[in-house]
């Protein structure tokens, strides 16, 4: 949703509550429209608005209706706003910080990001596309008698990061056992495209993961 904004250039985009509509609208019936109620796929625009009628039951359906934002009180740009905060803040971030950021109540606030961590956890994660760098490493601290790749105490990590001109667009990281190609062969194919612009070091867990993906360069 976001495409590697910072907080200005998502405010400018979505400084209008018609914006909003619209970008729900174009994400929820991207792939064409079926009524909720008796599966037609025609439909009328409703006047004035992004909300789609049913050209057989008639039924009128908001492009806000089975999303985060179904029933939302406040304005689809402050909701927007609320969801941009939450998803990128690295830290995370309270419900009292934002019930001062965005003047609502703190209840409020701790419920919808509730709704919205929860939608984060059961979202199937994108294959990242273009320029891609993929690279382990430990998290901890030296160890004594444990140099350059011994483990130890310390926990390996394999991270992916899509990369385009405003900076870091997407990444995923999982926690491995070991940096085999056993291990980073599944890690490949849950979160990168087969298309992918790939970068590597010269580790050789990587080399045999070629085959699968053509544009890796190590």
């Amino acid at each position: 949703m976001f495409k590697g904004y910072d907080i200005l250039d998502f405010v400018r985009t979505y400084c209008e509550e018609s914006i909003c509509q619209e970008y729900l609208a174009n994400a929820k019936w991207g792939n064409g429209f079926r009524c909720v109620k008796c599966g037609n796929t025609s439909w009328t625009r409703v006047a004035e608005t992004y909300n789609r009628k049913c050209n057989k039951c008639k039924h009128i359906e908001s492009p806000t209706s089975g999303t985060l934002f179904h029933k939302v009180k406040s304005p689809l740009t402050k909701a927007f706003l609320f969801v941009f905060l939450v998803s990128t803040s690295k830290k995370g971030i309270s419900s009292y910080e934002l019930a001062r950021k965005l003047s609502l109540q703190q209840t409020t606030c701790y419920f919808f990001s509730r709704k919205i961590m929860k939608a984060m956890n059961i979202k199937e994660p994108k294959l990242l596309d273009g320029k891609v760098d993929v690279d382990e490493f430990f998290v901890g601290g030296p160890e004594t008698g444990k140099p350059g790749r011994s483990k130890g105490k310390k926990k390996q990590v394999v991270m992916v990061i899509q990369m385009k001109k405003k900076g870091i667009v997407r990444c995923y990281a999982n926690q491995i056992p070991s940096a085999g190609t056993k291990q980073l062969k599944p890690f490949f194919q849950k979160y990168i495209s087969k298309e992918a612009l790939i970068r590597t070091d010269k580790w050789r867990g990587y080399r045999p993961l070629k085959y699968l993906f053509p544009w890796l360069k190590q």
